[in-house]
């Protein structure tokens, strides 16, 4: 089969090599489509801290059933389905107490695993949702990183009525507002430093501002009446988004931290947390519950045509673009989620 197999940090190659061959508890996808992550950046870079090479990459990816090791209940051969790309010990403690997803020998398909950027992949097949029918490859595709954005609505506690500021416009961060305004959030805001991500995020009806402009922080806070922010969520990783969550957090408000920074620490306001008794959240990856209620409300999203999806992810691109396409992520030259397709 055809594999872009990331021989070495920063060597990408679209190889022929040999297909896997499906074991117990297994199911064979044949790739439809497959997206492109911020984290795969830091893969092919070799700045991911679990990450091993060489390895085929991509954990973001959906496709069709061509073989099941036995028989599934609920499973069968030609189903659409979309991949939680997690595969958990089941004896650890976070496994024992029923959060799976923070497993202490937690598995990523297309990290630590080959995954998703090939012809063929094999997954365990509890990882497997169903697609509805009606639901096109080019949106299912995106429950993995939509799942990202509605945990970390659930982490925040994320209620209707409420103000729910964004830190960081990229996709994890637009996704994580899409996601808090359809929960019936009173008002969301992103900020983005980035002109063609905020010019994105506005043509889907989402207020963004430039967190580098004069008065920023006035502003921010002006767009929550004035009383900050009852649930931020910090996607940037980087120390001067913690410094603005903290400042733009209500009294009380929750910060969801999901932004991976490029060291192994950021700074953050702890003064400011203690004076306004800020609760500080982590947020990692999604339970198998909240993804199955990301794929319906994609769904939702989809049937009632609320999202362009075609503004916020491209068309796909040929495999052997994926080298480039990673590059472009990195350098910011495209500011929605790339696809790719392996055919």
């Amino acid at each position: 089969m055809k594999a872009a197999v990331l021989q070495d940090w920063k060597s990408l190659e679209v190889i022929q090599v040999p297909a896997p061959k499906v074991q117990p508890g297994e199911a064979m996808l044949r790739v439809s489509v497959a997206g492109i992550c911020g984290s795969d950046v830091h893969i092919y870079n070799g700045d991911n801290p679990i990450a091993r090479a060489p390895v085929i990459p991509g954990h973001e990816f959906m496709g069709v059933i061509t073989e099941l090791a036995e028989q599934t209940p609920g499973l069968s051969v030609g189903d659409r389905v979309v991949v939680q790309p997690l595969r958990f010990c089941g004896d650890c403690q976070p496994c024992k107490r029923g959060v799976p997803h923070v497993c202490e020998k937690l598995v990523v398909i297309g990290v630590n695993q080959n995954g998703g950027f090939a012809e063929y992949v094999n997954v365990p097949t509890d990882t497997l949702f169903k697609i509805p029918g009606s639901l096109p490859d080019a949106v299912a595709v995106l429950a993995e990183p939509f799942s990202i954005g509605y945990h970390a609505c659930a982490r925040g506690l994320v209620q209707k009525g409420q103000n729910v500021g964004v830190i960081g416009g990229g996709p994890i961060g637009l996704y994580s507002a899409i996601i808090a305004r359809e929960l019936g959030a009173a008002s969301v805001t992103i900020s983005e430093p980035l002109k063609e991500r905020r010019e994105l995020i506005e043509s889907i009806g989402i207020t963004a501002i430039d967190p580098l402009a004069t008065d920023a922080l006035s502003t921010f806070r002006s767009l929550s009446a004035g009383d900050g922010y009852d649930v931020v969520i910090e996607s940037s990783g980087v120390d001067a988004g913690l410094d603005f969550a903290s400042e733009a957090t209500a009294i009380r408000g929750n910060i969801v931290t999901l932004g991976f920074p490029a060291k192994n620490y950021a700074r953050y306001n702890i003064t400011r947390g203690i004076i306004k008794e800020i609760s500080l959240i982590g947020c990692r990856v999604c339970p198998r519950d909240e993804f199955r209620a990301t794929l319906d409300m994609l769904q939702k999203l989809y049937d009632e045509g609320t999202i362009d999806f075609g503004r916020i992810a491209t068309q796909p691109r040929p495999l052997e673009n994926l080298e480039r396409s990673i590059l472009d992520v990195e350098t910011n030259q495209e500011c929605a989620k790339i696809l790719i397709k392996a055919e």
